[in-house]
Parts: structure tokens; C-alpha cells; sequence
């Protein structure tokens, strides 16, 4: 009689297959924010050194390493400024001809790392472009 009774049978299945595909689907969730993550960060740098570009040495109004930092940081939208490291250096100066060179860190901290052992990875992006 037990045998035959099949009732329950796919309660028990799913038991077992649903934290699996919940890990699964969390993981590529968490991967497609690593990715958007590093892909803001890029974009992050490069409009860093477009306006270190723009406004070089030679411009009506310089900026100062400070002031293209806080910019790039705003350019990082969604990603915590905080957790930003940002570098401006220019070489030689920041007159025109120069190269400038603008270089993001993150750290980005997984939400199921801890579970399936991933440490924080560090995103690091750098933009270089020429002074006019």
C-alpha cells in the first residue's frame, strides 16, 4: 500500500532541488552585479580623464587633482562612493601634450561569497588620455 502511494513525492523532490536552484539563481545575479560593477567603474575613469582633458592647465577655469576625483567618484553611480579609490596623475604636468591618467579601485563584496567561498574581488580600471 505504502508502495503505490505516491502523494508528497514531488514535495520531497523539490525540497531537494530548490536550494540549489535558488543558489544558482542568486549566483548569477551576483555575477551580473560584479559585471555592472566593473563596467561603472570603467566608465567612471574615462569620464574622470575626459574632464582632467578638458580642464587641463591651459584652461579659463584648472582643475585640481581633488576636484577630478570628486567628480569621477560622481560618475560611479550606484556604486558607493566611498568604496572608491581614485588616482589623477598627469605626466609631465597638466599643461597640453601631457598624458593624464586616472585609475579606479573597488573592492566588490559578493552576496552569496561567503556560502560557496569567494573572497572580495578588487576592480581596478585605468583611463589615459592627452591633454589639449
Amino acid at each position: 500500500m505504502l508502495r503505490v502511494d505516491r502523494r508528497g513525492a514531488t514535495a520531497v523532490e523539490f525540497a531537494f532541488a530548490a536550494p540549489v536552484l535558488m543558489l544558482f539563481t542568486v549566483g548569477i545575479i551576483d555575477f551580473s552585479m560584479l559585471v555592472w560593477s566593473a563596467s561603472t567603474i570603467e566608465n567612471a575613469a574615462a569620464e574622470g580623464a575626459r574632464y582632467a582633458i578638458v580642464y587641463g592647465g591651459n584652461s579659463e577655469a584648472p582643475k585640481s587633482k581633488a576636484e577630478i576625483e570628486a567628480y569621477t567618484r560622481t560618475h560611479a553611480v550606484g556604486v558607493p562612493a566611498t568604496a572608491l579609490d581614485v588616482d589623477v596623475s598627469w605626466l609631465p604636468d597638466n599643461r597640453p601634450g601631457a598624458r593624464v591618467t586616472v585609475v579606479v579601485d573597488y573592492e566588490h563584496n559578493f552576496l552569496v561569497g561567503g556560502l560557496v567561498g569567494l573572497d572580495p574581488m578588487q576592480i581596478t580600471k585605468t583611463s589615459r588620455m592627452i591633454v589639449f
